[in-house]
């Protein structure tokens, strides 16, 4: 796995990007939080620079963890706050439940993300769940243009598309991990939800005030679900909140580094 790293500091924070994506989405947020602390904005597996595995078996989120605890370890990463958009979220958790990144999680940010198997799916998207036409629905939804699109309604600025979509190894690493997420909710979700409420380090909670794929009462369920949660609502803002609200995001990221490395 494939760290980009910045600044320097007693102080270290990784920021887990979201799909559609790579570790370029942090890009304002690195640089701010940078100036005062280590930052490293890793490209999961099959995105950005990082390897590109094909199967759900090497994509999704435990097996992700497992190659961030390694490369983190690599790093000489002892302790960190650990940030995660979108599916960087179940990412976070899985390195929060598995040694040795259990150790390294000294407070964690989930931003516009998913910690739970019964989370409604909406239409259309929920077509690819369905017998017999899901696997046309999903070719159809998750293909380039239908991304593109998402990243369009998904955000209060326009977006880098570019650095979102990727070449055509990342799209289908994004399809194939939102196809699975889709059909295997409850079985994929579980263990998520399991160490959001067992976890006993400070959880921060990152919420665009107009998200139109998790609304805010997901946020407010996240954090109400977390040992010691807390949830901060980023007015106008939308789903991508590295890109829309950076200067916000960092300031909110290092006042928790503060509190968990001090």
């Amino acid at each position: 796995m494939k760290i980009h790293e910045h600044g320097a500091g007693e102080r270290a924070v990784v920021l887990l990007h979201g799909i559609p994506g790579s570790s370029a989405v942090w890009r304002e947020v690195a640089a701010d939080l940078a100036r005062d602390h280590r930052v490293l904005v890793p490209d999961l597996l099959g995105f950005g620079e990082s390897r590109r595995p094909a199967s759900i078996g090497e994509l999704w989120a435990d097996a992700q963890a497992v190659a961030l605890a390694e490369a983190l370890r690599a790093a000489g990463v002892a302790r960190a706050v650990v940030a995660g958009h979108d599916f960087g979220g179940p990412v976070a958790l899985a390195l929060a439940d598995a040694e040795p990144g259990r150790r390294v999680v000294a407070g964690l940010c989930l931003a516009a993300t998913n910690a739970f198997p019964d989370t409604p799916i909406p239409l259309p998207i929920r077509a690819v769940t369905w017998p017999l036409v899901g696997a046309v629905a999903g070719r159809a939804l998750f293909s380039r243009p239908s991304l593109a699109m998402m990243l369009s309604r998904g955000a209060s600025v326009p977006l880098e598309g570019a650095g979102h979509l990727g070449d055509g190894a990342q799209v289908r690493a994004t399809a194939t991990i939102f196809g699975h997420a889709l059909r295997e909710l409850g079985a994929r979700y579980a263990s998520a939800e399991r160490v959001l409420r067992e976890l006993d380090v400070p959880v921060l909670v990152a919420w665009g005030e107009r998200d139109p794929f998790f609304p805010l009462a997901q946020g407010e369920r996240t954090a109400a679900a977390a040992r010691d949660g807390r949830l901060v609502v980023y007015e106008r803002a939308r789903h991508f909140l590295p890109a829309e609200r950076p200067r916000r995001l960092a300031a909110d990221l290092r006042r928790l580094a503060l509190d968990c490395l001090p």
